[in-house]
């Protein structure tokens, strides 16, 4: 495991907390993929079937394995940023 996957599975795992958090407060979810108010169940299987799907591309094309996973970390970290300039406290439930 590369330090890219590491950091990718902090982002993963601090996301799903993010949003469960979301859940608790009063937020929805605006991503179809959970829907409006998804269990921590959904959320957490929802976060492995997004890592498996990144995993697969790496897999498909090795050669470009540091670009896809350092943007799948991206995106998770920026979503975060997101909820945050919006006024969303970054705060993780687990």
């Amino acid at each position: 495991m590369t330090k890219y996957w590491i950091v990718l599975m902090i982002a993963q795992i601090l996301s799903a907390g993010h949003i469960n958090y979301q859940q608790e407060v009063g937020y929805y979810e605006i991503n179809p993929i959970y829907g409006r108010h998804p269990s921590k169940t959904r959320v957490y299987t929802t976060k492995v079937i997004e890592t498996a799907a990144i995993y697969g591309a790496t897999k498909l094309f090795p050669k470009y394995e540091k670009p896809i996973v350092a943007s799948a970390t991206a995106v998770a970290f920026g979503f975060m940023a997101w909820d945050k300039s919006n006024g969303i406290a970054l705060k993780f439930r687990f």
